[in-house]
């Protein structure tokens, strides 16, 4: 017999990345802004604490402007992601010698559209994005073409 397929929940993904760095080392990569933009956005102002102001700007110009939701220094970084509810949850676990980060959003629309880009764009973004954390911690690299004629508007995951 079967086993019975668990239903997928749209409304949320989790993802997680192991990175050979401490989690305070981690945790600031997220909140100090002068490093965000060395792996994550072209421009970024952050506020670390509840209610402080968070901006960021990607390559091919899109900007969010928002406030911190929650923050524990080392542990947990909390965000609105969007005008729609939406938000994003990264916790930082130490792990042997490293550190888990774990990137969770959620709260994210269901109807069939949303499905569709929610899904497959943030998925592929954070993806793209966490290893490219790791790979800057790590080795000090930045794997983003930095060329906006090579953005993700043009399908390049490298942006």
């Amino acid at each position: 017999m079967a086993a019975k397929s668990k239903k997928h929940d749209w409304s949320q993904f989790v993802l997680r990345v192991y990175i050979n760095a401490k989690p305070e080392k981690v945790f600031k990569a997220w909140t100090d802004d002068k490093i965000v933009s060395k792996w994550f956005t072209q421009k970024t102002v952050i506020e670390p604490r509840k209610g402080g102001r968070l901006y960021f700007e990607w390559l091919a110009g899109d900007k969010l402007e928002t406030k911190v939701k929650q923050i524990l220094k080392d542990k947990k970084f909390i965000f609105p992601f969007g005008n729609d509810g939406t938000e994003v949850s990264v916790t930082f676990k130490k792990d042997g010698k490293g550190t888990l980060c774990e990137l969770k959003q959620y709260n994210m629309k269901t109807d069939p559209e949303s499905k569709w880009s929610m899904h497959k764009g943030c998925t592929q973004g954070w993806t793209f994005f966490l290893t490219n954390l790791k790979s800057y911690l790590e080795h000090g690299i930045d794997l983003r073409s930095n060329d906006v004629k090579r953005s993700y508007r043009d399908d390049y995951v490298n942006s």
